[in-house]
């Protein structure tokens, strides 16, 4: 049977007091006397990468929203999943919900999640956290959407991932994220006070020559008029040719801590200098990636790819520049006044107050779980 995950002893200052009150547990099934809302995970690995971030931070969040986070069944014998929703039916609320982290291992046991939420009367939710199909070329499209149209609504990432999801076949209701959430310690903001010489830019990411190519190459280290600083995993120190590029190392992911203040943050994958490249670098196309929702948390304005999806939100936020090549850093000086990055840095803290509080997830559940699919697609267009 599924159980439920151990509560945390505490929290970090930045969490503190959102975890909620945990329902009296019934003696027999040891699962909460009675809850409306199930968030069922997967064991999440001890890395320090936005992977495991994104999903610890997801489970914060839905405590705090009073939903029961219960442990996925590594089973797929039905016998296993009978007897669990038989446990959940005496307890589970007509008209509540059971949601999803996507992608999961042993993906075939969405059809017994699809039968589980039938049997107690429940909606099956989704939330998005990378769509392989998109992701990767050898990835069988026809697969994954076949697992997708089995969910009642999904959460994606933006607009661009719900047209294209829309425009596959998926039905149920949809809505958009728009901005992973990143719960982190309070600290002072990373930004500097106004646009100098050269721009310090910032690049936090997973630093394999697989999903970040461009760091290695060879002309990133002869921009001039750029401070590049690189932290993350899986440098690959090997391939760095002789550059003006610094590695800085790896910082816990709830507690970042850089070696000074920045003018930007980098959003940007693949192979390329020249565009975001490769299978990682067009997936941009579709997806918020995670280091987006560091650098805001960090209170850091962005540069972003101008064809990235994530693109549309950082200009109508007005919370940093696109760049079409890496080799227009360097103009970010003259492009930028500092009285504009000012202005910058300050609507980015107000989002970094949104953002290590889960008030985006919380927004997405709420219309999800909430109306229509074509109201709920509506009022997510109207979103500031």
């Amino acid at each position: 049977m599924s159980s439920i995950v151990p509560p945390r002893d505490k929290f970090d200052s930045a969490t503190e007091g959102l975890h909620a009150a945990r329902a009296p547990v019934d003696a027999d099934t040891g699962l909460p006397q009675r809850f409306e809302k199930i968030l069922f995970t997967s064991a999440v690995p001890d890395q320090q990468t936005a992977w495991t971030k994104a999903r610890m931070d997801v489970q914060r969040i839905t405590e705090e929203l009073g939903y029961a986070i219960l442990q996925m069944p590594a089973s797929v014998h039905p016998g296993d999943w009978l007897k669990l929703g038989r446990a959940l039916k005496k307890s589970f609320a007509p008209g509540g919900h059971l949601l999803i982290e996507y992608p999961f291992e042993q993906r075939k046991r969405i059809y017994l999640l699809h039968l589980l939420s039938r049997f107690i009367g429940a909606k099956l939710y989704g939330l998005i956290h990378d769509l392989d199909s998109l992701r990767f070329e050898d990835s069988p499209r026809g697969r994954e959407l076949a697992v997708l149209k089995l969910f009642d609504g999904l959460i994606a990432h933006n607009p661009t991932m719900s047209q294209w999801l829309r425009a596959n076949g998926f039905t149920g209701k949809l809505v958009d994220l728009n901005l992973f959430d990143y719960y982190s310690a309070p600290a002072s903001p990373s930004h500097e006070n106004g646009m100098t010489s050269p721009v310090k830019v910032l690049c936090a990411s997973n630093l394999s020559f697989e999903k970040a190519g461009y760091i290695y190459d060879r002309r990133l280290g002869e921009l001039r008029n750029v401070a590049l600083s690189l932290y993350g995993a899986f440098f690959e120190p090997q391939r760095m040719p002789a550059s003006s590029v610094a590695y800085k190392g790896v910082f816990d992911p709830n507690t970042p801590r850089l070696d000074g203040k920045y003018h930007f943050g980098l959003v940007w994958d693949g192979t390329g200098v020249e565009r975001c490249d490769g299978s990682y670098g067009r997936y941009m196309q579709f997806n918020n990636p995670h280091k987006l929702s560091l650098y805001v948390s960090l209170g850091l304005p962005v540069v972003v790819w101008k064809q990235a999806a994530a693109a549309e939100f950082v200009l109508s936020h007005g919370i940093g520049v696109t760049v079409g090549d890496l080799r227009e850093l360097g103009e970010l000086p003259a492009r930028v006044s500092s009285e504009a990055y000012q202005a910058m840095a300050e609507r980015v803290a107000c989002l970094s107050h949104k953002v290590k509080r889960g008030m985006f997830l919380n927004e997405a559940l709420r219309r999800l779980s909430g109306g229509s699919a074509d109201a709920v697609e509506e009022e997510s267009r109207q979103l500031p």
